[in-house]
């Protein structure tokens, strides 16, 4: 089998990369284009008023799309896989199927595709020449069918097994990540109004974010305010934080969320908004820890700090969930990219 990649490769912490170690590590064959580019003004314009209701595409700097015009021109490819590919044009999904009519296009997005800030024009334009779409969002299904999408496939978000790991931390590393409660990611007002009752009622928060965090830097002493982390500092905050909050982006509408599988496969304690997909992912009590109000998320943070062995116990299940369950990149594309052949069979 042979694919082609196409999503954005800039950071190692970068989820579309994960996705396509998990492609290279399943199929032989595996050619890549990578999407990402600076954003610059002209991109941040484009976005903006494409925002607004404008129906401007957003420019493609990175020329993924001359590229895999000319990677199709010299191969023939069975799959051609794109990870959220809001700068991949009409004509060039249109060029594959003039190239070989066999050939399968599979979006694949983390992100909420119905809504106009996860959207471009050039996505938009591009929506029904898709083989399919895999979503992590279940409730956007029928919405995304009435966009015109022929097929959708819902999965649940995953972690990289060479990235999202229990780590051995230094004793320099301890003291530079290590907390009593910890958030990574960044600022919604119902996350930090959920931050800010903790401090009110006497717990330490350390936040690692940017943006409007820094807005306050000065609230309290309990509340440290710190740079976001990418790369390798990533799964080594997860691991050294002693509880790690996993709140849901309300402007997403999530049930869950990348750092739902990330922050136990890692080794962290989680402690997410209830839903029904973090149940269902991991055992209350057992295997993760919920909240569903502000009262019940102070009440656990209390719990867990004077009962350490305890949440350890959980770590070491939510840990164990994560291999069993087969939450990983390489189980769940792979799973994806044969359920799709099967399929295309019938």
């Amino acid at each position: 089998m042979k694919i082609l990649s196409v999503g954005w490769f800039d950071r190692e912490s970068n989820t579309s990369l994960h996705r396509h170690k998990a492609l290279v590590k399943n199929f032989k064959t595996v050619d890549k284009v990578d999407c990402a580019t600076k954003l610059t003004f002209y991109y941040r314009i484009a976005n903006k008023l494409f925002g607004y209701g404008f129906p401007i595409s957003l420019p493609d700097f990175s020329n993924a799309n001359e590229k895999v015009i000319r990677l199709l021109r010299e191969n023939d490819y069975d799959f051609v896989w794109i990870d959220k590919g809001i700068t991949i044009n009409r004509s060039t999904l249109e060029y594959i199927k003039i190239k070989n009519e066999r050939t399968k296009i599979i979006g694949f997005s983390p992100d909420n595709m119905v809504l106009r800030h996860n959207q471009s024009q050039n996505y938009l334009e591009s929506f029904d020449l898709y083989d399919a779409h895999i979503t992590t969002k279940s409730y956007i299904i029928n919405d995304l069918i009435k966009l015109g999408a022929k097929r959708v496939i819902f999965t649940n978000q995953t972690f990289q097994e060479d990235f999202h790991i229990p780590q051995v931390l230094s004793e320099k590393e301890k003291a530079q990540f290590a907390a009593q409660i910890g958030f990574v990611g960044v600022w919604e007002k119902e996350r930090c109004d959920s931050i800010l009752f903790l401090v009110d009622n006497g717990m330490e928060v350390t936040v690692y974010g940017d943006g409007r965090w820094n807005e306050y830097k000065h609230y309290s002493p309990l509340l440290k305010i710190k740079p976001g982390v990418f790369s390798s500092d990533y799964p080594k905050v997860l691991n050294a934080l002693k509880i790690s909050l996993c709140f849901l982006r309300k402007i997403n509408f999530d049930q869950h969320t990348s750092r739902s599988i990330e922050i136990p496969a890692c080794g962290g304690f989680m402690l997410a908004e209830r839903t029904d997909e973090h149940l269902s992912l991991f055992q209350e009590g057992d295997e993760a820890e919920y909240f569903s109000s502000n009262e019940e998320l102070l009440e656990k943070c209390r719990y867990y700090l004077k009962n350490e062995n305890e949440r350890i116990k959980i770590v070491e299940k939510g840990i164990h969930r994560c291999k069993i369950s087969g939450y990983s990149n390489s189980e769940t594309i792979k799973r994806l990219v044969y359920e799709i052949i099967d399929k295309g069979k019938n």
